[in-house]
């Protein structure tokens, strides 16, 4: 599996993903209405342009995982991570959240997720995702936000502070 960037032409195909991955949820959710379901391909447009979007394609070239994530002051909003219900229980979901954590530079991350759909929200939970707020936006629909602090920081993330690592730890030897 490889994942690559998704490009402006990948956004209706993106938006039709969407659809099929949210639809049955949302279907046994009672929430015909739901944002995931009615968003015009103009905003879908204007969302890609805000975002970094990641994208998992099969061999006959059809997108069946994304996600996308937006870094502002060193925070990390991670949302849409999607995948095609027949391509789903795979690994895919779990290997692109993982990729837009590590290819965004960030020190704090979050996200919303409804809290009646348990296999995304216990996922978040094992992933080191907490709960820190909660809203009802409808009959048995409740969005929890669920954020990640990191304290450290990686050398593959900050090649520039190298040398100034490598200089810690010779302190810290002598």
């Amino acid at each position: 599996m490889k994942i690559e960037l998704a490009t402006i032409q990948d956004v209706p195909a993106l938006l039709d993903l969407q659809r099929k991955a949210f639809g049955p949820l949302c279907e046994e959710l009672g929430w015909k209405d739901a944002p995931l379901l009615t968003e015009s391909l103009d905003h879908a447009y204007e969302d890609f342009a805000r975002c970094t979007t990641l994208k998992v394609q099969n061999r006959d070239g059809l997108i069946i995982g994304s996600v996308h994530g937006n870094v502002t002051d060193g925070s990390l909003y991670i949302g849409r991570l999607m995948v095609l219900p027949e391509y789903q229980q795979q690994g895919i979901g779990k290997q692109l959240f993982r990729e837009i954590q590590s290819c965004l530079p960030h020190r704090h991350a979050w996200l919303c997720t409804c809290q009646q759909v348990r296999p995304p929200f216990e996922f978040y939970l094992r992933e080191g995702f907490k709960p820190y707020k909660s809203e009802i936006v409808g009959p048995s629909l409740t969005w929890v936000y669920m954020e990640k602090a990191y304290s450290y920081i990686t050398l593959r993330d900050k090649p520039e502070l190298k040398d100034e690592a490598a200089e810690s730890v010779k302190n810290v030897r002598t």
